[in-house]
């Protein structure tokens, strides 16, 4: 593999994803933004997607506990560009959970989608660069971020709540999480202190980041040399491929 000069270009862009990832694994996120190893999706990421596109489709058509038999072909049909995925399994759970996060945003009124899965791009105080987001639900007063997941938690998430509280910081917005199950669902407002507490946290992780690219001079084969490839903090995200990459990388610049 030929290196690229930079650790990242002119254009880079911080995201949740990326700061989140850095604050974890420093080896893992070069991995991932700079030399482009990245593994593909997830039966549990088609999961997401279908049923946020299912709640977006039945609030836009006013499908509310309407017309089930369309809707689930729909959501077949929708499968069909996530085929590269083994994930037959979810399409039944993406149909029910997609039900449950319409059913909530129905129940509290919010129906008027002014942005979906829209891209947000913002220069922040105390940041070289700029931020970028994208939001499951915004409305007009509010920004509510779907989770589908098989297992509710008792409680939000911490990471969620950091995903969440840069959003409201970015947006100037309330911000809201809204986790379902085919069959349960948690809705949670973030208050202030989520908030303040979870934007200091993430830019913090940003800064870190910003930090680590200053020290290594933005060259990639000096931050190689200076990271330890260690595969054990997320063993998940280490497909075969990419960990045999990334050792040939490290075995010839470190």
């Amino acid at each position: 593999m030929t290196l690229q000069l930079n650790i990242v270009n002119k254009d880079f862009k911080h995201s949740f994803s990326s700061g989140t990832k850095f604050s974890k694994s420093p080896c893992e996120w070069l991995c991932n933004y700079s030399l482009k190893l990245r593994s593909g999706g997830s039966p549990a990421m088609t999961r997401g997607l279908l049923s946020e596109f299912g709640a977006y489709y039945k609030i836009k058509r006013g499908m509310q506990q309407k017309d089930d038999k369309a809707f689930a072909k729909l959501i077949k049909h929708k499968f069909k560009k996530f085929k590269y995925l083994d994930a037959e399994k979810e399409i039944d759970n993406a149909i029910e959970i997609a039900k449950q996060f319409e059913k909530v945003l129905y129940e509290r009124q919010l129906r008027d989608i002014v942005g979906y899965q829209a891209e947000m791009v913002k220069k922040l105080d105390g940041l070289k660069y700029p931020v970028r987001a994208f939001t499951d639900f915004e409305f007009a007063n509010i920004i509510v971020d779907a989770k589908s997941t098989m297992r509710m938690p008792s409680y939000p998430k911490p990471d969620h709540l950091r995903q969440q509280a840069l959003y409201a910081k970015l947006y100037g917005k309330p911000t809201a999480l809204l986790y379902a199950t085919p069959k349960k669902t948690m809705y949670y407002e973030l208050n202030d202190e989520d908030i303040e507490n979870g934007y200091n946290q993430i830019f913090n992780h940003f800064k870190s980041l910003e930090n680590y690219i200053i020290k290594c001079n933005n060259n990639l084969e000096e931050a190689i040399k200076i990271t330890p490839l260690n595969t054990d903090p997320n063993p998940f995200a280490w497909d075969i491929n990419i960990k045999q990459e990334a050792e040939k990388v490290w075995q010839k610049y470190q």
